[in-house]
């Protein structure tokens, strides 16, 4: 294996050597890849004295398998080199790179479905955390795994806080399914009523507020006079001050 290399580095193969150069390359890294017989069959009665003929067909397939072996040991980085130094046909450095690559899919499937399990939405809003997960699917999917919508809405519907269990409990009800797209739909939906509410509620605090504050000052006292009229001010500043909150979202 090792004389291969400083042919494939010193001699005439040396660098890279064009896949569409060879006679059909993809036939030498079939799993079933084998040379014919290495020496013609003797004909029906010849002495078994006589040298077997060597077959033209074996040296010319030896031939195009080594030229295919030295173009893969040439492409491949150290780190799978390693993986298939001991190979001494294309068949062999093809299968071990199969090998290296589904034994790296199954690992990133188990880490990134990890990863998908415990995902949760946090502090970060609707369109960020559907991105995450959206990422970490797509990232299944290049491994090999590619998953379904009742496989990755539960994804989503479990990293979700108490704030969507209206979503959770509608999804949950229904009884055709749902795609990622529209559960991501609803779950914006729902984050802006969210929004709205807390934004109304806070509105109407500062309304009580002001309001309350007024009506206190008002026991016993004439419109217009003394500490009561300071507090119509007040009260007509309450007013003004509600306002001009009327742009915010009703609740």
């Amino acid at each position: 294996m090792w004389w291969l290399r400083r042919e494939v580095t010193d001699g005439p193969l040396a660098g890279r050597v064009p896949l569409h150069s060879m006679h059909h390359p993809f036939e030498s890294i079939t799993p079933n890849a084998a040379p014919p017989s290495k020496f013609l069959l003797k004909k029906e009665g010849e002495d078994e004295k006589v040298p077997a003929i060597l077959n033209k067909e074996y040296s010319a397939w030896i031939a195009k398998d080594q030229q295919v072996l030295s173009y893969l040991l040439v492409s491949l980085s150290k780190e799978i080199l390693l993986q298939v130094s001991n190979a001494t046909t294309a068949s062999e450095v093809w299968a071990g790179i199969e090998s290296f690559f589904a034994s790296q899919s199954r690992v990133k499937i188990i880490s990134t479905g990890m990863a998908l399990g415990n995902a949760s939405k946090g502090s970060s809003t609707v369109a960020e955390y559907y991105s995450k997960m959206k990422t970490l699917a797509n990232e299944m999917a290049s491994a090999g795994r590619r998953q379904e919508d009742d496989e990755f809405v539960p994804y989503i519907l479990n990293g979700l806080d108490e704030d969507f269990d209206a979503v959770v409990t509608a999804v949950a009800a229904r009884v055709e399914p749902i795609t990622p797209g529209e559960l991501y739909t609803k779950m914006i939906s729902h984050e802006q009523r969210l929004e709205l509410r807390s934004g109304g509620s806070q509105s109407s605090v500062n309304l009580a507020s002001c309001c309350g504050h007024g009506g206190g000052n008002q026991k016993g006292l004439r419109p217009g006079s003394g500490s009561g009229g300071n507090n119509h001010q007040n009260q007509k500043g309450g007013w003004n001050n509600n306002n001009a909150n009327k742009d915010q979202a009703p609740f």
